[in-house]
């Protein structure tokens, strides 16, 4: 791969710390999933106090108060419900940075702290008094405190100083840049953060600290067409009058009102028990390729199934609680519901493809019975049909396809966020527009509650995030052999069962073709009084076997079984690469830093391929 350590390297270091807690999803009633509190989260870079200016020093702590101040009414003067959370994230140092996190702490702000050292080396770059003072004073009112642990070296500086920015860039919706437009003076600076947050689709709110000129929105939802992505030449520029709408596009559902229902059944509502819905376990069942399970009869979440690890360390500042009281739940709950409706889903059309079979064979049927069973059949015939219908009907309109799709979607996005955010990843890079679904609003909104985790980014804890990873990928590949090797017998044996329906059809007839023979080439043999019964019987089954193979095959396509198996054996392929990757990478942030992201990229687009294609297959009528 690209990104692969060099040949020539430290030997790997040994993870000997396994992840401390596994976040499970207990059992937990089917709709117990917490609402997203709205929060912003507003990432700082900027000059130091040299590069300010003393002059200037007074002129920026006054626009910061006044950009604070207007975020502030900004955001309460959007929806009504509650008041967002604003939370600052900032490396601290001298400067803009501690400028505006002294005016956020001042305002009641969340302050959480990328320091590109331990905190203990960071302080020798703050003068002994109160520039150090201040310093200590601000870590003592944050919430949580990231701690890179890079030697403090003047070779090691510009590494540290610019992986603090990117992880600033990975927890931040908006940034603001106390930047004066000169260019990129040493690794990690502004003007390098800031032309990263523009590449990657972060709005900049610039501040010149060599002018009194009010701030300035870089964003490309300034202009009416997406033109790709941007540079800090190309960005479009404007006043902060555009900031209200950035803001509710970044706090509020999205605007669409089928994508605003999704989210208020994801909240509230309750679903009927899945026992209505048995047909695809059993049919599972009867072709022997797994049996039932008492969850395929039940709601709720298996006991202990887990969404992910948490390193020891990361229990500290709240983050650990955050996890297990905000993100565990809404995983429990869209992993139920995924599982619910996709039995129902399913089963459905299992059902109906299987009543159409029935409903040919009532009608067939009334060849051989009397007369008076006929009206009996019709009833039956008009229920099959009726049963068909309604299903279709009622599935359609409750949305079993969509709900079974976008909660499995939602289920494993929050499983890779569990992994990806103990390494300051949360996931952000997309903002919201008028064609956002619910589910990137639903993970965007329930990162930002993670926030950032209180830790020391040494030795240990980067094995226990790739111990956390592993196991990630571990039980994905887990999963996907098993998925893989239930819908190739599935397949396998349907298609065996259909062939064996349309030769026994072949048979049939070939069966009714001899006895005409034999009985047209030997009348004395007595076979008339079987003609009839026969001639019955063979019509019959001729036209009965060839609607139940039909059935099988709507099953079959419906499913698209192969299809599923082969798309779970191309990403296992690409997990056990990444996998194997892993296992020869030095143990260094940067480098599990990608690793986690790939991993992200690969089950999000894994899961992308999966949802394309039965989003082509909604619940319809056989036919």
């Amino acid at each position: 791969m690209a990104d692969s350590a060099p040949a020539q390297r430290a030997p790997v270091q040994p993870a000997p710390i396994q992840p401390a807690s596994s976040v499970s999803a207990v059992e937990t009633p089917f709709g117990a999933a917490s609402v997203p509190a709205p929060s912003l989260s507003i990432g700082v870079t900027g000059h130091r106090l040299q590069r300010l200016g003393e002059g200037r020093v007074a002129a920026v702590e006054a626009m910061a108060r006044d950009l604070i101040g207007l975020i502030e009414r900004v955001v309460g003067a959007g929806e009504a419900g509650a008041k967002p959370t604003l939370r600052l994230v900032t490396a601290l140092a001298e400067g803009a940075d501690t400028i505006f996190a002294e005016a956020a702490v001042a305002r009641g702000w969340t302050l959480d702290v990328v320091l590109p050292f331990t905190r203990e080396d960071y302080s020798g770059d703050f003068a002994a008094g109160a520039p150090r003072q201040t310093y200590e004073q601000l870590l003592g009112a944050s919430r949580s405190v990231l701690e890179l642990h890079v030697p403090h070296q003047e070779t090691t500086r510009g590494i540290a100083y610019e992986r603090a920015g990117r992880i600033v860039l990975a927890q931040s919706d908006i940034l603001v840049a106390v930047w004066d437009g000169g260019p990129v003076r040493g690794r990690g600076g502004a003007a390098q953060i800031v032309a990263e947050a523009v590449l990657e689709g972060i709005p900049v709110i610039r501040i010149d600290p060599a002018s009194d000129h009010p701030p300035s929105l870089l964003w490309d939802g300034l202009q009416e067409h997406d033109l790709g992505q941007q540079t800090i030449e190309t960005i479009p520029r404007g006043g902060m009058e555009a900031l209200p709408r950035l803001a509710a596009g970044l706090l509020s559902p999205p605007p669409d009102p089928a994508e605003r229902a999704m989210v208020d059944w994801f909240e509230a509502s309750r679903e009927g028990s899945s026992a209505a819905a048995v047909a695809y376990p059993l049919l599972l069942g009867l072709l022997g390729v797994r049996r039932p399970r008492r969850a395929d009869f039940r709601k709720g979440v298996e006991t202990g199934r887990p969404i992910g690890a948490l390193c020891e360390e990361t229990l500290g500042g709240g983050f650990g609680t955050r996890v297990h009281r905000r993100l565990a739940p809404r995983f429990a709950r869209a992993d139920a519901a995924a599982r619910h409706f996709a039995q129902l889903f399913r089963s459905t059309y299992v059902t109906n493809f299987a009543c159409a079979a029935g409903a040919v064979l009532l009608t067939l049927l009334g060849l051989a019975l009397p007369a008076a069973a006929k009206p009996v059949l019709i009833v039956l015939e008009l229920s099959a049909i009726a049963i068909i219908l309604g299903l279709t009907r009622v599935g359609r309109h409750a949305q079993w396809h969509r709900r079974w799709l976008d909660a499995r979607q939602l289920a494993e996005r929050l499983r890779c966020l569990v992994v990806s955010a103990q390494l300051g990843e949360l996931g952000l890079r997309t903002l919201p527009s008028d064609e956002t679904g619910w589910v990137d609003w639903y993970v965007r909104a329930t990162a930002r509650e993670l926030g950032l985790p209180s830790v020391r980014v040494d030795a240990a804890y980067l094995g226990c995030c790739r111990a956390a990873l592993i196991s990630l990928v571990d039980d994905q590949l887990l999963y996907l052999e098993a998925d893989a090797r239930a819908m190739r017998r599935l397949e396998h044996r349907l298609h065996l069962l259909g062939t064996a329906l349309f030769g026994a059809t072949a048979i049939t007839c070939v069966g009714l073709f001899l006895f005409e023979i034999v009985h047209h080439l030997r009348p004395e043999a007595g076979l008339s009084a079987l003609a009839h019964p026969l001639l019955t019987v063979t019509t019959i089954a001729s036209a009965a076997l060839p609607a139940l193979g039909a059935a099988i095959y709507g099953i079959r396509m419906q499913g698209d079984f192969a299809g599923s198996a082969d798309r779970s054996d191309t990403l296992r392929r690409h997990l056990a690469s990444l996998k194997s990757v892993m296992a020869e990478d030095a143990l260094d942030f940067d480098i599990l830093r990608r690793r986690t992201l790939r991993a992200t990229e690969l089950l999000t687009a894994g899961l992308g391929s999966w949802l394309q294609t039965y989003h082509a297959r909604p619940l319809t009528l056989p036919g």
